[in-house]
């Protein structure tokens, strides 16, 4: 039987990243350029965030700190990165590095013995030092997408539909406050409004599972991920600001299907 192709390359340098409870195991050291991070996690819920710190400050400084408040956004500059991958699959964040010193860190909350459901897992420990060096090669151009997110205060606007297949798109943080870029699958059964009914204090089980998610964007941030998508009904989400509505249905259409 033939095995079907492995899928194309992700863009630039790709760096993996596995998560777990609570830790991270990735590079200590690569060069700078466009790099895509790539997670996969091997328990709980975790997301990877790409910190770049200014000269004089340190990773556990920022893991004591706990979130990316404004005591910190004067030495640590947030590049989001890539969070919540699929069961048993990975997320990825694209985005040029400078050299300099970074954290991989994750800022979710509570989870299997945080001992309070506001302690960030970055205080549990959940961190990582990467050192970016100057590189000897050619700087490579970020990919051309074939979409852009743009997340405003509170949507999410899509600038083409979605068919099925590899689509590359570019999440703008164009709002004023944080905003993330999560991504669900409708389970088969099931439908988009009910998972944009469904909240965890229901009693079903969730009629959707994560996809992909690009963590926390600063405003003016901006990032780009590589989704395979297969047709269907999605949702997105902005956990910090669902509570303005930050949702919405996504249907991605079949390969080569013309939709508005």
């Amino acid at each position: 039987m033939l095995l079907p192709p492995p899928p194309p390359p992700l863009p630039g340098r790709v760096v993996d990243v596995v998560a777990g409870d609570y830790f991270f195991q990735a590079p200590d050291t690569i060069p700078a350029g466009l790099t895509t991070f790539r997670l996969r996690t091997v328990a709980g819920g975790h997301g990877a965030w790409i910190v770049r710190l200014a000269p004089g400050h340190t990773v556990a400084e920022l893991a004591a700190a706990g979130d990316l408040g404004p005591r910190t956004r004067a030495w640590a500059t947030n590049l989001g990165g890539p969070a919540f991958p699929a069961p048993h699959g990975t997320a990825n964040a694209t985005m040029q590095l400078a050299p300099g010193t970074y954290a991989i860190i994750c800022f979710v909350r509570g989870g299997p013995g945080a001992g309070a459901a506001d302690v960030t897992h970055a205080r549990l420990g959940m961190y990582h030092q990467l050192v970016v060096v100057p590189s000897a090669r050619a700087p490579e151009p970020p990919p051309r997408p074939d979409a852009t997110v743009t997340m405003v205060d509170y949507a999410f606007r899509i600038s083409a539909p979605l068919h099925a297949g590899r689509a590359v798109l570019r999440v703008v943080n164009a709002g004023k406050v944080q905003h993330e870029f999560r991504v669900q699958r409708v389970l088969p059964g099931h439908t988009a409004e009910e998972s944009l009914a469904w909240t965890p204090s229901s009693k079903a089980p969730p009629p959707d599972e994560d996809f992909a998610t690009i963590a926390t964007l600063p405003p003016g941030g901006a990032v780009t991920t590589t989704l395979d998508l297969a047709a269907g009904d999605y949702t997105l989400f902005c956990v910090p600001q669902f509570a303005h509505g930050m949702k919405r249905a996504l249907r991605v259409l079949p390969a080569g299907r013309p939709g508005a």
